[in-house]
């Protein structure tokens, strides 16, 4: 039988963590399916938001001074990097790994990725905290604790499954932060980085999305992030008639024997091409050879952030092969 793992496994992708974040999605798949009713009982004069065009009033009270801002997820962070709101950044977590000026800064605060201290998270006196939709699961009790007892505003971005929604949580963490104008700007940036990247994408053959290896291998089917990036980078998912993120076979990848293999698992080039000599039945597949296997750095490819184009770039020229 098929195992699926769907809106939690985004909670693995956008923290790239790549040791046990299968078994974590596993986990917490539960919680995650409880995100909307927790949600619509919150109360109407909480701090706590998941829409992700909400604008809330006391943000505005804030003068940009006086932000002091928390983002727990690596995509939020690169946001707020690309919306030029890094110097009011207090705490990070121990997964972010841009922008270098924020990792190196011995004043800003790192975080468990999945573990938060709601009492070092209330000692940063945040003013603003920015999660992930995937991530309430997780946290969102810790958050809730810390939101009653600092009042800072908390805005779950919600998950996004297209490039092409990345401008809109751009203006979603504008709002939220009163930033519009800032997130205005980087939206238009991101867009035409975008354009230029898509713009005429020739057709770049079939892959096969590989988003962990053994013991079980997954694939990112249709509706999910992945599949989009891959779609307009120009390729055809060999796994699009699946939906969501899903277990495969050894032998379901040699039936289909993609023209290429990208790996979204943190993979090198030399670990991938390892993995792929160990692949039952690699002889008969066109992925055998190194030139058709493409390792992109996941933080540039998972990401649903301004950093994406950079990743599709990457992408592009090893299809290129």
């Amino acid at each position: 039988m098929r195992k699926v793992v769907k809106t939690v496994v985004m909670l693995f992708l956008v923290m790239n963590l790549s040791g046990c974040g299968m078994m974590m999605m596993q986990q917490q798949q539960q919680q995650q399916n409880d995100f909307s009713e927790q949600q619509e009982s919150t109360s109407s004069d909480s701090n706590l938001s998941s829409d992700r065009g909400s604008e809330l009033n006391s943000s505005e009270s804030f003068s940009a001074p006086e932000r002091r801002i928390v983002s727990l997820i690596p995509s939020n962070t690169e946001i707020l990097a690309a919306l030029g709101l890094e110097e009011e950044v207090v705490g990070i977590t121990t997964v972010d790994t841009y922008p270098e000026g924020l990792i190196s800064d011995p004043d800003v605060e790192r975080l468990d990725a999945f573990e938060f201290d709601v009492e070092q998270l209330m000692a940063l006196d945040p003013t603003h905290i920015l999660s992930h939709e995937a991530s309430y699961g997780v946290h969102g009790g810790v958050l809730e604790d810390a939101a009653a007892a600092t009042g800072a505003e908390v805005i779950f971005l919600e998950e996004v499954e297209t490039v092409d929604e990345i401008p809109e949580t751009m203006m979603a963490a504008g709002e939220f932060l009163g930033a519009p104008d800032e997130a205005r700007r980087a939206a238009a940036e991101f867009e035409a980085d975008l354009a230029a990247v898509t713009e005429e994408a020739p057709d770049r053959g079939t892959v096969f999305l590989q988003v962990s290896s053994g013991p079980e291998m997954y694939t990112a089917g249709r509706g999910t992030f992945l599949h989009d990036v891959v779609e307009k980078a120009g390729a055809e998912n060999i796994f699009e008639d699946l939906e969501g993120f899903v277990s495969v076979s050894y032998e379901e990848i040699l039936d289909r024997n993609p023209d290429y293999i990208i790996s979204a698992s943190g993979a090198g080039a030399e670990q991938l091409s390892e993995e792929v000599a160990n692949f039952r039945g690699v002889d008969n597949l066109s992925i055998q050879s190194e030139d058709r296997q493409c390792a992109v750095d996941p933080d540039i490819l998972t990401r649903p952030g301004p950093r994406i184009t950079q990743g599709m770039t990457e992408l592009s020229e090893c299809l290129e092969n």
